[in-house]
């Protein structure tokens, strides 16, 4: 029985990539400990050039390792971009955290959680739940043994990059210090999306995640592919901007029609219907600050399930600027005279002078910025995933 996780948060993340060659890690050229920019992440500190920290500027020294390991997974593996690898890096992440339980905390039993046992236990990633996640976790071992750093970190790591790598994808605080997995992830805990949704509230609950954290973090899906729900519809997306992060998921699963090449998830469509969970879903429609806050807020907490930031040392130091999209609009954010949909089910309707809920990009602008904020890592000449 497949997970309510791998429906919700990473079968829609998740794409099946066992054709994809394993990516080689491109040098960089910000040297081997990395970063471009100089300066801090935080544009109103000090941030300068493409906004990419550099571990010359280190302010932790526990951090120094993790700008080298930043470089290694965001330029060797995912090339600056939001590609099929950055969205099995989110789903990783979500796989390895979603199986903390405080009930079992509660009561000193086996638990799972964001310590990385789905990397270290060869037996875990081979679940059912976990189809698709083999190659990336074949990716970002090596990594870990390379630097010598916590796989557990790693992981977490990768998944905050795979965010940053899709434009409008919000910087989530990453930490590091997790303890190693003391055990195997206990099964049943990932949701089976067969259940109600007050079930899933409460599953969601037992991790320590709200109602809003819930709805917040299946926004992820906004940059999903589906392998695994309706093969005969494989590579389909959950909204019409697969490569940005955006609320255009919000926006077309709550509309009547089905954009072309798109799938919707029961599961998502009871989410934005039933009366728990329907008015923090409609919140984020057109919410673009709200949700990517939101979001950012809920990631982390979920990054550090069962753990205390006591025992753990803030790296954020590390990440590169996120590439706001209100930079890269392409039309006036009126429908006035027909309105465009922005990729669909954004418009406002011909003739209507209410707002675009989801404004187009254009893509020369986006192009521009990618290039600007993730150089260091670009492949010359790659463009699209």
């Amino acid at each position: 029985m497949r997970s309510f996780l791998s429906l919700v948060v990473l079968v829609l993340l998740g794409t099946t990539i066992q054709a994809t060659p394993a990516p080689q890690v491109v040098p960089q050229k910000g040297g081997p400990s990395g970063g471009g920019g100089g300066g801090t992440d935080d544009p109103g500190a000090g941030s300068t050039g493409n906004g990419i920290p550099n571990v010359t500027d280190a302010q932790n020294a526990v951090c120094v390792p993790w700008y080298a390991v930043r470089d290694a997974i965001m330029g060797g593996l995912f090339q600056g971009r939001c590609t099929d690898i950055a969205r099995a890096a989110i789903r990783l992440a979500f796989h390895d955290a979603g199986t903390f339980s405080l009930n079992l905390q509660e009561n000193a039993l086996p638990n799972g959680g964001p310590d990385g046992s789905i990397m270290t236990d060869p037996n875990e990633v081979m679940r059912s739940e976990n189809n698709g996640l083999q190659q990336i976790v074949s990716l970002l071992n090596p990594i870990a043994a390379e630097f010598g750093v916590s796989p557990a970190d790693t992981l977490q790591l990768a998944g905050i990059l795979g965010v940053l790598a899709c434009p409008g994808g919000p910087k989530i605080n990453f930490w590091v210090g997790r303890p190693a997995p003391r055990n195997i992830a206990p099964m049943g805990l990932l949701p089976s999306p067969e259940g109600a949704v007050p079930d899933l509230i409460a599953r969601f609950a037992d991790m320590g995640l709200t109602v809003r954290d819930m709805i917040a973090l299946i926004g992820a899906h906004t940059t999903g592919k589906q392998q695994f729900v309706n093969p005969a519809q494989a590579n389909s997306t959950f909204d019409t901007t697969v490569d940005i992060w955006d609320t255009r998921f919000y926006t077309q699963t709550q509309a009547a029609a089905v954009e072309p090449g798109t799938l919707k998830l029961d599961s998502d469509v009871y989410f934005s219907t039933n009366a728990s969970t329907a008015a923090e879903f409609s919140r984020f429609i057109g919410g673009q600050d709200l949700w990517t806050t939101d979001y950012a807020a809920a990631h982390e907490q979920m990054s550090i399930l069962g753990l205390s930031t006591s025992q753990l040392t803030s790296c954020t130091e590390i990440l590169p600027l996120s590439i706001d999209l209100s930079t890269v609009i392409d039309a006036p954010a009126t429908g006035k005279n027909g309105g465009s949909g922005g990729g669909g089910g954004g418009g406002s309707g011909s003739g209507s002078n209410k707002p675009v809920t989801d404004p187009p990009v254009d893509p020369v602008k986006l192009e521009a910025a990618i290039q600007e904020f993730r150089s260091i890592w670009l492949v010359p000449g790659t463009v699209t995933t």
